[in-house]
Formats: C-alpha cells, sequence, structure tokens
C-alpha cells in the first residue's frame, strides 16, 4: 500500500520538464518588453515626486512626502540609519525608552543613504523607486511561470500593474464594522490594496509585495514542482526571501502560514497521508527566519513602549462591500476560470495554490487583529492571474461563438486576434480608470496645490535646523502636530506629538497641545503641562498659530532663543 500511495502521488505531480517549458520558455524580446514596461512605470509612478521638487515655489522645500504628513516617521528611521543606529528610537513621544530594531528596511535606507551620501529624503526615493522596478520585475517572472502564453503574460502582467476596481465612494458609518479612519474606499484610500497604488506612495508596500511572491513562489516550487535536490535549493530560497519580508512587513508572517498551511492540508486530502517531506520541505521557510520572529515577540513582551504602539497601530478592513468592489473586474473573471481547470493548458495543482492565496488573504482581512487590511498585499497577483485564466480560456471561446462576435468576423477589418487584443484593451481601461484619477490627482497636488505641511517654507526647516545643533540628544519639544511629524527627521529630537500610532495616547495628547497654544488654557496648566512631559523647547511656527491666539511673548516661563520670519523657538526658563 505504500508503494501504491508514493506511486500515485508521482503520477499526480506535475511534469517537471513541461512544468518548466510552461514557466521559463520565455523569448529575450518578453523580457526586454517587461523590462522596459517596468522602468516605464516606475518613472511614471517616481514622476510626480520629481516635479515636487523641481517645481517647488520660491521660499520653500518640497518635503517628499506625498500621502500622509505621518510619513515623517519613515523619514525619521532613515536619518538615524544614516547616523549609524540599527535600533529604531521612537521620537514621536516623549517618553524614554531603548532602541529596537523595528523600520529595519528604512534603517538599511540610512545605512544606504550615508554610504552614497544621500538625504534622508534622496533615500526615500531611491528606495520607491529600487522597490517599485523590483515589484515590476517580480510580477512578469511570476506571471511568466504561471502562464504559457505570452498574450497572456502581458495581459496579467498590466492588469496587475494597472488594474484597480470600482470601491469609489465611503459608505455611511452605519453599514460599516471599522471607525471613521479605517471605513475607507479602498481603491482611493488603501494604498495597500493595488500594486499601483502601493508603487505610488511607499517603498515599503512595493517591497513587501516583491517579498510576499519570492517567498511563496519557491516554496510551491519546492512542494509541488521539483524533484531532488533542487527542491531544497528553493525551500532555502523561500526561507531568505521570508526572512526580509520578517524586516520589511513582520505581520506578514499570518499571511505566509496560512497560505503555506492550506496547500500542505490540501496536498495531504488529496493524497490521503502525512507528507513528510513536503513538510520538511516547507520547515526551512520559517525556521530561517525564526530567530528574528522571536526577537520581535520578546520585544513587544518587554517593552512597554512597543506594546503602546501596537494597540495604537489599528487598522481594520472596512466593510467587505468595500473589496467585493475593488476586485469585482478579476473576481468575476477568476470565477470563470473555474470551468478550465482540467484543461491541458492549466496546472491544477498552481491553480489550486493561487486559490488558496486568494482565499486565506480573504480570511485573514476580518481575523481579530489589528492590522487586518494590511493582508490584502499582494492580493491582486494571484487575482489576475486567475482572472486572465477565465479571461483566454473560458470568457473569450464563449465570445467568439455570440451572435454579435460572428457578425463582426464577417467584416473584412475584423480579426479573431483584432478583438482578442480590443478585448483586453477594453478591460485595461476600465479598470485602470481609477489610477489614472489618483496619478492625475497627486501631480496636481505636487505641482500646482503644494499644499502646507508637504511643502513647507525654508525659513521653518532653518529654525528646525537650529534646533538640531543647539538642543542636546533628548530634549523634548513642544510643537503643533503637523510640525512635529516632521520635526523628529530634521532635528532627532522627540517631540510630545507627532504620529498618530507611535505617539503614546495620542488623540489625547494631539488636545492638549491644540489646547496649549489657544486662548483658552491657564498659565498654570500651560506650565504643569511642559513639566508632565519634560518639554525643554517649544516651537512656534505656521501649524501652531493656526491653533489659537496664545501669545508665548508674553509668558515668564518662556524665553525665545532663536527666531526668523516664520518661526520662534522658545527654551523653557
Amino acid at each position: 500500500m505504500a508503494g501504491q500511495a508514493v506511486a500515485f502521488e508521482e503520477n499526480n505531480l506535475p511534469d517537471v520538464r513541461n512544468f518548466r517549458e510552461v514557466s521559463w520558455q520565455v523569448s529575450r524580446r518578453e523580457w526586454v518588453l517587461a523590462g522596459v514596461i517596468a522602468l516605464l512605470m516606475t518613472l511614471l509612478v517616481v514622476g510626480p515626486y520629481l516635479l515636487g521638487h523641481r517645481l517647488a515655489a520660491p521660499g520653500t522645500i518640497y518635503t517628499g512626502l506625498l500621502i500622509n504628513v505621518e510619513d515623517g516617521s519613515y523619514l525619521s528611521a532613515i536619518e538615524q540609519g544614516r547616523s549609524g543606529a540599527w535600533g529604531y528610537r521612537n521620537l514621536f513621544t516623549p517618553e524614554e525608552h531603548e532602541p529596537a530594531f523595528i523600520q529595519g528596511f528604512y534603517l538599511f535606507l540610512g545605512h544606504l543613504a550615508r554610504l552614497l551620501g544621500l538625504s534622508a529624503v534622496a533615500a526615500w526615493h531611491l528606495g520607491l523607486f529600487s522597490a517599485d522596478l523590483m515589484l515590476f520585475l517580480t510580477v512578469f517572472a511570476f506571471v511568466a511561470f504561471a502562464l504559457p502564453d505570452s498574450g497572456q503574460r502581458f495581459t496579467a502582467y498590466l492588469l496587475i500593474l494597472l488594474g484597480g476596481g470600482f470601491d469609489w465612494v465611503r459608505f455611511p458609518l452605519a453599514w460599516e464594522r471599522a471607525t471613521a479612519l479605517e471605513a475607507v474606499p479602498v481603491d482611493l484610500l488603501m494604498p495597500e490594496a493595488h500594486p499601483f497604488y502601493s508603487a505610488l506612495t511607499y517603498p515599503h508596500f512595493a517591497a513587501g509585495i516583491s517579498l510576499i511572491v519570492l517567498t511563496l513562489w519557491p516554496a510551491f516550487w519546492a512542494v509541488a514542482g521539483a524533484h531532488g535536490w533542487p527542491r531544497w535549493g528553493f525551500s532555502l530560497a523561500a526561507g531568505l526571501a521570508h526572512l526580509l519580508l520578517a524586516v520589511v512587513y513582520p505581520f506578514l508572517l499570518f499571511l505566509i502560514i496560512a497560505v503555506l498551511a492550506a496547500f500542505y492540508a490540501a496536498r495531504t486530502w488529496r493524497y490521503r497521508r502525512v507528507l513528510w517531506l513536503e513538510a520538511a520541505l516547507l520547515a526551512p521557510v520559517f525556521l530561517i527566519p525564526a530567530p528574528l520572529f522571536l526577537y520581535y515577540q520578546w520585544i513587544y513582551v518587554t517593552h512597554p513602549l512597543l506594546q503602546q504602539w501596537n494597540a495604537q497601530a489599528v487598522t481594520l478592513s472596512p466593510n467587505p462591500i468595500h473589496y467585493l468592489l475593488a476586485y469585482a473586474p478579476y473576481l468575476a473573471l477568476a470565477a470563470f476560470g473555474w470551468r478550465a481547470v482540467r484543461r491541458p493548458e492549466i496546472r491544477p495543482h498552481l491553480f489550486v495554490f493561487l486559490w488558496l492565496w486568494v482565499a486565506a488573504a480573504a480570511l485573514l482581512l476580518y481575523t481579530p487583529v489589528n492590522p487586518q487590511r494590511r493582508f490584502v498585499e499582494g492580493l491582486q497577483v494571484p487575482l489576475v492571474i486567475l482572472a486572465t485564466v477565465g479571461l483566454y480560456q473560458v470568457l473569450w471561446p464563449r465570445l467568439l461563438k455570440s451572435a454579435f462576435f460572428a457578425t463582426l468576423l464577417k467584416r473584412p477589418r475584423y480579426s479573431v486576434a483584432g478583438l482578442r487584443r480590443l478585448l483586453v484593451v477594453i478591460v485595461l481601461a476600465v479598470t485602470s480608470l481609477v489610477h489614472l484619477y489618483l496619478w492625475a490627482s497627486m501631480l496636481y497636488i505636487l505641482v500646482v496645490e503644494q499644499p502646507y505641511p508637504f511643502f513647507r517654507p525654508d525659513a521653518e526647516l532653518e529654525a528646525m535646523a537650529w534646533l538640531a545643533g543647539h538642543s542636546a540628544p533628548g530634549e523634548v519639544v513642544l510643537s503643533a502636530y503637523w510640525t512635529g511629524s516632521y520635526l523628529p527627521a530634521q532635528t532627532g529630537r522627540p517631540v510630545v506629538v507627532g504620529q498618530r500610532y507611535e505617539t503614546v495616547d495620542f488623540e489625547a495628547r494631539r488636545q492638549y497641545v491644540e489646547q496649549f497654544f489657544s486662548a483658552n488654557a491657564s498659565d498654570d496648566w500651560r506650565q504643569a503641562l511642559l513639566e508632565e512631559y519634560g518639554v525643554v523647547y517649544v516651537f512656534a511656527g505656521r501649524a501652531e498659530r493656526m491653533l489659537g491666539a496664545f501669545d508665548l511673548a508674553q509668558a515668564a516661563y518662556l524665553a525665545p532663543v532663536f527666531q526668523n520670519d516664520e518661526a520662534t523657538i522658545y527654551r523653557i526658563r
């Protein structure tokens, strides 16, 4: 019986020779074309940033940020890396604490910036450019592995790169399961939902998607697609990619576990026995990054400040209808693909693996953990491949049999290939509308509107530079939220409030700071606030003047130590 079981398994595994033909028989022309597309796409998404720097109004400087002013946290990590640190110190809260190895991706960018002589902002953009290019090339390689036909490959490639969905409206809050902050249209306000939006906004989003693919792909190949010792090579490659993913996005461990556990369980059920070799092949995927995950667990248990940070870093998934609308085009086309699973062009093991990837991500989006919505990262990759199978293998043959298409094909200028290209163009045009809107909107913001605080006066940066040179490390600065979100990256000094997740008791402290600069607080209350948080300097610039009419110059307990046309810095007497 054991021999029969082994023979049964071998007979049902994909044929290695054919698998390699499907996966890697990609012409040099295809690779060149894919590389050109990747480079052009990368230039497209970083273009608004470059124009923001080039066209900043006289007397202002572009900070390099685009979506959230809170992204100054990443610039702070880069600056700390530039100074030689491998432990991240949270400067967005005044509490004393030991640095820890988190934000490793941005600390690495800081070390790279130091070696190359770059500023933190330049390193941010270098990281975005590199991560985007890596993402686009990784996507094509995986698509080429999954789909045997050049037309299908480039259809899937472009749909992953450009495609969006139809979730463009905010529902009434009564419909939502999340807070107002999390209850957002997926296509417009969740950069992690689609690769284009991820590439447009955050280097770690693009790198994260690439590393998800580079972990799951060789893990699948080790389990289902290779024989002999090469299987262990793929297993080790998956483990190393998972280690890098742990540096960039630690909590995506749950996604990797869910997908690979589901795939292993499906194969165990298929063969009706425990697959010990496959379990051993999956072990390095988790054992290699295990020391880093144990370190993360240890610091979150022993580091009170990180516990508070983790408790506040809540990104819940919105109403499921948001996701259905965001992925409607691909879900509809992928549903057709079920009918193609037994065709010779389809590899059933890979087909099942991709569907399990989609199902695992969908379940994780509503598990009771804080970073729920982050598990949508990379979901479009398997979903679009499945959608492409449905489009080419099922929907297109049906359309050809329809009376409408039969009539069109009778006309001299119409051909089957031409109509198929037209169908693909229509699908691409419809699904990319939202990203055309997003790209144009961001271009308008950075070139025409140039709002504060994404563009800051030179004089404000001059005041921050003075503070960096005349204050001591650890001396706390009180400022408005809009100032505090950027000041740590410029000065290396902690602030009372500056980042939604990293500032302890963020909402309360933001209200305290707003009250401090208003005319409604007493001097006794202000002095008590300064003493409670150990404040040494008060920064008074544009954002602070917007909070109220309190005249800091009249406060006997504040001594002005720096002043220019934009800002005044006070030291506590």
